[in-house]
């Protein structure tokens, strides 16, 4: 803003481009800062760096500028002043005071003299390298077209009752590509979509499993007392996606989300653990305050550098001038912010040098998704660098919510995820690291089984997730698969709404007993966990992967 205006620059928050050359050309952009003090010549440079400064430490920190802080910017426009003018001066002390703790925070900063120490490079503990990659299908994803019934032998012809329920929206069964037969469920054979060719050769090769009619549930329920038994607010995007992010129905872990539970067990143990969210922040990545620090918010395209065009070479020693240690009297969120910044700062500085020379040996799609899980591989193969035994990740694509064309849009939505499996799979495969990965698929929802009358289907509950990874004793379907698909169904409630028989705390509970997590920090990760009490509810952690 500062320098180009408001523009699209350097990630700007505008989608207008402006010139992106810092100068006084700000005609392309569609607002700008416009408080400029004239330089009245021949009045001298350092009386007039002083009133700029004295003027902007009031309008912006109501003048609790300290005196070295007041000193270091005015330096700073003195600089700058002979070799570009008072604009460009100007444009410099703005940029250094919005740096500044003074900005930040309303306390009085007494700076002590002293650089404040650079944070420590995290150490590997030495333990054996793991990590959890989440993957948020946004929209509510009709993954009852991702898992269908094939034969079925034993009992009904569930392919010909999908049929029916389904009409317009049903896949033809000669499309299905087979999966490998299962003991456990209604039918001894499902297919998947014809476009998940990797997701079946992982299932019928071992590395991927499916967990299905799963979903959110607060306690195991019922089609007729379902709506008292559930505190979640059915069939809405904004608090399923979240509920599936937190697992935490009744909030006993309030603020935290479900990888970032695991991720504070797995720290308490003494392992360095990282958290990453590709793209945007997320409610999964949330931990307790005090145990970790914050997710590291990536882009799928990489690390930015921090300040990419700074308007001086020595811009980035200035600020951590600005935010250098204190002393004891200093305010304490003036020293809060300063630490933050710093942290920022160094985090920033490794990661980009770390990523940088970081390549992959797979041709990922140039697609959302494959971008993010392009990333994550990356992260994963520079875990020595960041001294990391473990990382939890999450990744999102959106699109589901196919309340119209359902069948075009879902060929082309499951044709994307299928590439981005494959290739993640291929590339980690090929740096030796695919068997300490975990891949799991999460959606706000399933979809009606009964179309509407665009084609489309609507807002549902319980469906069917895929968990993939080197680790996983694949070519299962753990759960169980709805025995009657039209209303009359003990699982159904109206338009083909699954009610789920299998929650997000089995899926996870499994997958944090595979990352190492302890027995005994299961409540903590799952506070829910304790309204489940049959014991054959639970699926062994042993039962999905090789432990």
């Amino acid at each position: 803003m500062v320098k180009y205006g408001l523009s699209r620059c350097y990630g700007g928050f505008n989608s207008n481009w402006g010139s992106c050359t810092e100068n006084d050309d700000f005609s392309n952009s569609y607002a700008h800062l416009t408080h400029e003090m004239a330089w009245d010549q021949p009045e001298a440079g350092e009386v007039h760096a002083s009133a700029v400064v004295s003027e902007l430490s009031l309008l912006l920190t109501a003048g609790r500028l300290s005196n070295t802080n007041f000193d270091i910017v005015k330096n700073a426009y003195l600089d700058k002043l002979p070799l570009a003018g008072h604009a460009a001066a100007h444009r410099m002390a703005v940029q250094l005071l919005l740096t500044t703790p003074e900005f930040h925070t309303t306390q009085t900063t007494i700076p002590s003299g002293l650089a404040r120490p650079e944070p420590a490079e995290p150490v590997s503990s030495g333990v054996p390298y793991k990590a959890i990659v989440m993957v948020m299908l946004s929209g509510g994803a009709d993954s009852f077209n991702m898992l269908v019934p094939h034969t079925c032998t034993v009992a009904k012809d569930m392919y010909q009752e999908y049929n029916e329920v389904r009409l317009d929206v049903a896949l033809p069964k000669n499309d299905l590509i087979e999966l490998n037969s299962v003991s456990n469920q209604v039918c001894e054979k499902f297919g998947v979509h014809p476009r998940y060719e990797n997701v079946a050769a992982m299932f019928n090769s071992g590395d991927l499993s499916w967990f299905t009619n799963t979903g959110v549930l607060d306690k195991e329920t019922n089609k007729y007392e379902y709506w008292k038994d559930t505190v979640t607010q059915l069939f809405a995007h904004n608090w399923m996606q979240q509920a599936a992010q937190k697992v935490d129905p009744m909030k006993d872990a309030f603020g935290t989300g479900i990888l970032g539970r695991i991720r504070d067990a797995a720290t308490n143990q003494g392992r360095s653990v990282g958290a990453f969210s590709i793209d945007w922040s997320s409610a999964a990545t949330s931990g307790k305050p005090g145990v970790n620090p914050s997710a590291v918010i990536l882009n799928r395209n990489g690390v930015t550098k921090f300040n990419e065009k700074p308007s001086s070479d020595d811009m980035l020693i200035t600020i951590k001038k600005l935010n250098e240690d204190v002393t004891p009297e200093s305010g304490a969120f003036s020293d809060l912010w300063s630490d933050h910044l710093t942290t920022a700062l160094a985090t920033n500085e490794r990661l980009y040098n770390t990523l940088s020379v970081k390549t992959v040996q797979t041709e990922f799609p140039n697609e959302h998704l494959s971008r993010q899980l392009e990333m994550v591989a990356k992260m994963i193969d520079s875990r020595g660098e960041r001294g990391a035994d473990a990382d939890v990740f999450f990744s999102s694509k959106g699109g589901f919510d196919t309340h119209m064309n359902t069948l075009v849009n879902t060929d082309r939505l499951f044709g994307e995820l299928d590439a981005a499996y494959g290739a993640f799979r291929q590339e980690l495969e090929a740096k030796g690291i695919w068997d300490k990965v975990t891949l799991i698929t999460v959606s706000d929802f399933a979809r009606t089984l009964n179309p509407n009358g665009n084609a489309g289907v609507d807002h549902a509950w319980g469906g069917n997730y895929l968990i993939m990874g080197g680790s996983v004793k694949g070519g299962q379907i753990h759960g169980e698969y709805p025995d009657n698909l039209t209303d009359e169904g003990d699982r159904m409630l109206t338009r083909g709404r699954a009610i789920p028989t299998t929650g997000w705390e089995v899926v996870f509970r499994a997958t944090a007993e595979w990352f190492g997590c302890d027995p005994a920090d299961l409540p903590e990760i799952l506070p829910n966990m304790e309204t489940f009490t049959r014991e054959d509810y639970w699926i062994p952690a042993s039962n999905v992967f090789n432990m």
